[in-house]
């Protein structure tokens, strides 16, 4: 199967280079290290992977620009919102049409947003439209019909939407894959097999996707849309995707020029910094260890506590990893939210005083095993196969066992996608995994220290009240900003909810034909306008 993929890829790196002086097709070769689960935006939130993908064969009602800036996608503009900030009317573009030529109406819209909160679904971002969209939290808990959520369609074009309260990042929100609309007929024809196939879907993005099967597809691609509102900026014809978890291999297809863009881990970004080709770039994700607060001894205080601070983290980013990535204790990454007053960035603003300490470590450790009657402690962490995890799990592995006299940590690799369900099934004790914004502010981080979304098992009044008192502070922006610093001091400093260790750089080597790839520091990679230069 991989030899079968490998040829087609090298064939259409062959076509865009245009060796065969026929071709002019501007095609895009991409190393992706985790595979798509589902072309179902309801179902786009088991990994980078699927996110990215539904963010480039569908549209919302916005997204961000080369400059990550809020721009218009199906919507023709900014939205008219009532003056106590709960009712948002929004006009749908008249070109903004599916991939099968069908008009894109607000009614795809009320009909998607309905089935997220349907809980006979199980949409994993549903949660997104609790305490947010009017009745959503009472449909999820099936104490009403879905056909009370508070959006509806005024005509084919307009699209009115009632909060629950007003909501400081709501067109922010209206960015991801969960906000996206859906075609009724194309659901329905397809049932339960909708999304898992790209023939099973229709499109409203830039591209679609082709060539991709959920149960056997390490290979996709997306194709250009020619129904897509925007088609004449499209640039690309063709970008295919090849799943290639391991650096070494991507290398040596970059190096013979069969990828145009690959990711690099460990060694390979120390040893290609002098490459011409080589690139680094925030990405707002938070790499840390989910703690399951169930697991006998991950229920104190103090030996969570002295997990969180018997990791190294600058050692980790600077000895080991080397690819820009840097240390953190807090869970926001950088240059997601910056304070509206003072335009400082949240992770300035907000300071966690939990952090690498071996001697207070080492304490907090033998006043938890006396706490909880315990001689030692046994623990399973669960990581992804990627290289990465691989690299990240066994280095908490030897700072935990080294750091902490009487602690085991075995690790259990499996592909992402297992490594996802292990941890909604809760079938865990550590996990190493990560948190990448959605959408530009804090409380896409935050909001998961709620005890109705987080997966750790716990439940703090004060954590829960926080979420909410941010909730009702739309109107009060400077307040707003203090109660989520606070939010994230006590779910860290004093609850210690969670580890976190690193926020991602990204590394990369990337053939110098290509440009404007889109990479929003508050969201996913963006194809729509990206281009490669071929040869004349």
């Amino acid at each position: 199967m991989k030899k079968i993929a490998l040829g087609l890829v090298a064939a259409a790196m062959l076509a865009a280079c245009g060796d065969s002086g026929e071709s002019t097709e501007k095609i895009l070769n991409i190393q992706s290290t985790d595979e798509i689960q589902s072309a179902d935006t309801a179902f786009a939130a088991s990994n980078i992977a699927t996110i990215t993908a539904n963010m480039n064969f569908y549209n919302g009602l916005y997204t961000y620009d080369l400059d990550n800036q809020l721009i218009t996608a199906d919507a023709d503009d900014m939205p008219t919102v009532s003056e106590d900030g709960t009712v948002y009317t929004i006009q749908l573009k008249e070109a903004a049409t599916w991939s099968n030529g069908d008009p894109v109406t607000a009614g795809d819209y009320v009909y998607a947003w309905q089935r997220m909160v349907d809980p006979d679904l199980g949409a994993p971002y549903a949660y997104m439209f609790d305490g947010t969209i009017n009745n959503a939290t009472e449909i999820m808990a099936g104490e009403l019909d879905t056909s009370e959520l508070g959006v509806r369609a005024v005509d084919d074009k307009t699209l009115e939407i009632t909060l629950e309260n007003p909501t400081a990042y709501f067109k922010d929100l209206l960015t991801v894959p969960a906000y996206y609309p859906q075609n009724r007929e194309a659901v329905e024809a397809a049932g339960d097999q909708y999304g898992s196939t790209s023939d099973s879907a229709v499109y409203n993005g830039p591209f679609v996707l082709t060539e991709w099967d959920a149960a056997t597809g390490n290979t996709w691609t997306f194709a250009k849309n020619d129904h897509y509102w925007d088609a004449d900026n499209v640039n690309l014809d063709t970008v295919n995707f090849q799943y290639l978890p391991e650096t070494a291999t991507a290398l040596n297809l970059y190096d013979s020029g069969q990828l145009d863009v690959i990711e690099l881990t460990g060694n390979f970004a120390v040893q290609n910094q002098n490459n011409e080709d080589y690139k680094t770039y925030p990405i707002p994700r938070t790499n840390y260890i989910e703690v399951n607060h169930e697991t006998p001894g991950l229920d104190n205080l103090n030996i969570r506590r002295a997990l969180y601070k018997a990791i190294d983290r600058e050692a980790f980013v600077n000895n080991i990893l080397q690819n820009g990535s840097i240390a953190t204790n807090g869970f926001v990454s950088r240059e997601v939210a910056w304070n509206t007053e003072t335009e400082a960035d949240f992770r300035d603003d907000a300071t966690i005083e939990t952090d690498y300490d071996l001697e207070v470590a080492q304490e907090n450790w033998e006043n938890g095993l006396a706490e909880a009657n315990l001689e030692g402690l046994s623990l399973e962490m669960v990581a992804a196969d990627d290289e990465e995890s691989q690299i990240f799990a066994e280095y908490i592995q030897s700072q935990l066992t080294e750091n902490l006299p009487g602690i085991e940590v075995t690790i259990k690799t499996m592909p992402s996608s297992a490594r996802f369900a292990a941890l909604s099934d809760e079938d865990y004790d550590l996990g190493v995994t990560f948190w990448q914004a959605d959408f530009g502010d804090p409380i896409n981080y935050l909001e998961r220290f709620d005890s109705t979304i987080t997966r750790g098992n716990y439940q703090y009044e004060q954590l829960d009240e926080l979420v909410a008192q941010s909730r009702a502070q739309a109107l009060d922006p400077s307040g707003r900003w203090e109660t989520l610093i606070a939010l994230e001091k006590a779910g860290l400093d004093d609850y210690a909810v969670q580890i976190p260790v690193y926020q991602s750089y990204q590394a990369i080597l990337e053939n110098p034909q290509v440009s404007n790839i889109n990479r929003p520091g508050q969201s996913y990679i963006n194809y729509r306008w990206a281009d490669i230069q071929t040869a004349e």
